[in-house]
């Protein structure tokens, strides 16, 4: 099973089991697999599938040395000044033939601009 498949049967699944865990607005673009901006770090992961990170924890609610994943998990339900952003690379997001890079960057928990790093 490819990685996208994967990602797409996990988006779905989660999905079918808690249909509260992705908020409406974004059901159908997290199954195309395409990240948008409002998005929770949630979203955008079952959205772009496979990521990396920068983590910024906001001082003000977490201490020196917070576990970076915990602070990013954090923002769907707590959302708070941590400066965030994942870095996928998936051919949905822009309905590419080949894989594309992209930065996504939160404010506030969610995504609030889409950067292309590369085009393939």
């Amino acid at each position: 099973m490819s990685s996208e498949n994967k990602r797409a049967a996990l988006a779905q699944k989660v999905i079918s089991d808690d249909p509260s865990a992705i908020r409406e607005e974004h059901r159908d673009n997290v199954l195309k697999g395409v990240v948008a901006v409002g998005m929770t770090p949630f979203e955008a992961r079952l959205a772009g599938g496979a990521f990396t990170y920068h983590v910024k924890a906001d001082p003000a609610v977490w201490p020196r040395g917070a576990n970076p994943m915990r602070v990013l998990e954090a923002q769907t339900l707590q959302p708070d000044a941590s400066v965030i952003a994942m870095t996928f690379r998936n051919s949905t997001q822009f309905a590419t033939a080949g894989a594309v890079s992209f930065t996504v960057e939160f404010s506030q928990g969610r995504v609030a601009q889409i950067t292309t790093k590369e085009v393939e």
